[in-house]
């Protein structure tokens, strides 16, 4: 069995010897490499389609992996009991769902020791909640796969320092380490900005008035982290 990238960078992500919940683990592929290369001794993946669900079963069952992935079928976290898991990853998953899902399961996440989570758009509201919550990002990748880019973020329980916005945004450990994809990434969302701000300015509210200038100001950052990435490239 082959991961693809981004399941890769998942995996690696994981501690070795910790049990792990994978939240919507499609067809169980990335349970079952985890207890293959001796990463994890258990795995629950958890799906919340029936789908999905019976492919997992089917793939663990191929495997024989049936002792140490256990396949259930449920919303986020509710099928985990506290204490069931030391990681989980929820990934391929909007930001503000994995918000949701980490906040109606509180006793499950409080035993987590590390979470690991790729959301498919909000990566502000990812990082926020986690810096509000007492989670320290420890790690951070970009991935590109499929004409995508993919932010990957691991976090542990610490005292969290309060973010700049752009860190929020494209993630403190990312800009630091100058991430290789990080201007491409950086590209896309200025040119997506720019066509916001090309539509607010085709009208005269004053709520699209406000919203064009927290657009700008949104737009002037990441320009100037543009800039900055550039320079240090030159240099």
């Amino acid at each position: 069995m082959k991961l693809s990238k981004r399941l890769d960078a998942l995996a690696q992500l994981v501690p070795y010897g910790l049990k792990v919940v994978d939240v919507g683990c499609d067809h169980g592929f990335l349970p079952c490499i985890l207890v293959q290369k001796e990463i994890s001794p258990f795995i629950i993946g958890v799906d919340v389609h029936k789908g999905p669900y019976k492919a997992a079963c089917r793939t663990v069952e191929a495997y024989g992996l049936t002792d140490c992935v256990d396949v259930r079928l449920g919303d986020g976290l509710l099928p985990v009991k506290p204490g069931e898991a030391e990681v989980a990853i929820l990934a391929g998953i909007g930001g503000s769902t994995i918000k949701d899902i980490l906040e109606q399961s509180p006793l499950v996440v409080e035993q987590l020791k590390r979470l690991i989570l790729q959301p498919m758009t909000g990566e502000d509201v990812v990082r926020h909640w986690l810096t509000s919550h007492g989670w320290v990002i420890v790690a951070e990748e970009i991935i590109a796969e499929d004409g995508r880019l993919y932010q990957i973020i691991a976090a542990e329980k610490g005292q969290a320092k309060k973010l700049e916005d752009i860190e929020v945004g494209y993630g403190p450990l990312l800009i630091k380490k100058r991430h290789e994809l990080l201007p491409e990434l950086l590209k896309k969302d200025v040119a997506a900005v720019q066509d916001i701000l090309a539509q607010l300015a085709k009208s005269e509210s004053s709520e699209s008035q406000i919203k064009h200038k927290e657009f700008q100001n949104k737009l002037a950052k990441m320009k100037e982290l543009e800039e900055w990435l550039s320079a240090a490239k030159q240099s």
